[in-house]
């Protein structure tokens, strides 16, 4: 009997027993352990909002910039010509021809000689066989000793000489490669080692650019024209800037409103909804700013014109920024003469920019108008750089652009508002 009892005992004591508060109050603790514990874990396997839109220091093509216009990211992105619009110009590339309209073959040598030819170059380039007398001037068909015998130094002082009277198309507006650029193409793995060397010999500097003008004698060099393919995308190579903004569950959106609204044929109200709807996420999103350009420069941006067909407008610099927020493009833009009017009687200098809208003008020491380009936030601007069909529509940061049109002395930054009624 003792016996029995001691084990009655000790069943007793690994017995629970619970009333049913305890077994409520037991169950809510096992939940809550459960929800904290899977909660940890959901937090280490999903990201911070911080770290979403973190910069990652090595990461050296995205940035993030506050502002009036919000939290802008940007990344760097290169830009290639599609293969569709280069049939003619590759099937058969013309030849090169230097065209000095109202000079003789004397002038023209002497010419040469004072713009850093020696005066044995000089003889060369006017060979007869590659020289013609014409009764507007004199026609030079570089061949490809005179060419070849040209040093890069050559070039730099030469072909800045050149440019603007109407020599060469490729003269007047070269290939202008940043250093970076440049270094990307010679080592891309598409191109034939023979024609990346070729390309290396006919480079020129230019301020902290490289040049080629030289094109057209490029292709002509390149026996097939899947090589000349290859090597004319990678020449159109452009450095440009992919943007965008962060919108956040924070974000104030009738600051953003503020800033981006007030552009003609920019209708934030029907942005409005797609930001209140990021705004939303957890983790919030980014907006492109295509949303936030008018029609004229959305549906342009980062792509290329098709070459033009006769009679067509010269889709330039001046008929894209006084068009950015038209309807309809107004082709007196295409006239510079028209262009420089219209910007004096509807614009005032400022010191900086700081409106969506601004404009910048590039000037140099003759206070000539090189360039202007449409002002969109932080440091960047909304250009489409010289008037040949070979430059995109983009987006570049305005150091980057002063850089693409290198001159001695270096350009001038130049910003205007529009005036108000």
């Amino acid at each position: 009997m003792a016996r029995r009892n001691q084990r009655e005992a000790g069943q007793v004591g690994n017995t629970f027993q619970f009333t049913l508060a305890g077994i409520i109050i037991f169950s809510l603790c096992l939940i809550a352990g459960a929800a904290f514990i899977t909660s940890r874990l959901v937090a280490v396997s999903r990201p911070k909002l911080v770290e979403t839109f973190a910069v990652d220091p090595k990461d050296k093509t995205r940035s993030v910039y506050s502002g009036p216009w919000g939290e802008l990211v940007t990344r760097d992105i290169s830009l290639e010509r599609p293969a569709e619009y280069l049939t003619e110009e590759v099937t058969k590339p013309t030849p090169e021809v230097w065209t000095f309209t109202g000079l003789k073959p004397a002038a023209v040598q002497a010419f040469l000689v004072k713009n850093g030819l020696t005066a044995a170059q000089a003889a060369a380039a006017l060979a007869p066989a590659g020289c013609q007398e014409t009764s507007t001037g004199t026609q030079i068909t570089p061949t490809a000793d005179f060419l070849f015998s040209l040093s890069a130094a050559d070039r730099a002082k030469l072909y800045p000489a050149l440019a603007g009277f109407g020599v060469n198309l490729y003269l007047d507006y070269p290939y202008i490669f940043p250093a970076e650029t440049i270094a990307a193409i010679y080592t891309d793995e598409r191109l034939n080692p023979d024609d990346a060397a070729l390309l290396k010999r006919l480079v020129y500097p230019n301020g902290a650019a490289q040049q080629l003008a030289d094109y057209q004698f490029l292709l002509n060099q390149i026996p097939s024209v899947e090589r000349r393919v290859v090597l004319t995308r990678a020449l159109s190579r452009q450095s440009a800037v992919f943007a965008g903004l962060a919108i956040k569950p924070d974000t104030d959106i009738d600051k953003i409103a503020s800033y981006w609204g007030n552009m003609p044929n920019v209708r934030f109200t029907d942005i409005r909804p797609l930001m209140e709807a990021l705004k939303r996420l957890p983790e919030g999103g980014n907006l492109s700013l295509l949303y936030l350009l008018p029609k004229f420069a959305r549906e342009r941006l980062y792509t290329f014109p098709q070459p033009p067909q006769p009679g067509e407008p010269t889709k330039d610099c001046h008929w894209t920024t006084f068009n950015f927020s038209s309807e309809t493009p107004d082709n007196r833009f295409n006239d510079a003469a028209f262009a420089v009017q219209y910007l004096q009687k509807n614009y005032y200098q400022i010191a900086a920019p700081s409106q969506y809208g601004d404009i910048l003008l590039l000037m140099n020491d003759k206070n000539e108008i090189k360039h202007s380009a449409t002002f969109l936030a932080n440091d960047l601007v909304y250009t489409k750089n010289g008037n040949n069909y070979r430059q995109p529509w983009m987006l570049m940061r305005i150091p980057d652009l002063i850089a693409t049109y290198p001159s001695t002395p270096p350009m001038r930054a130049v910003y205007m508002r529009r005036k108000t009624d």
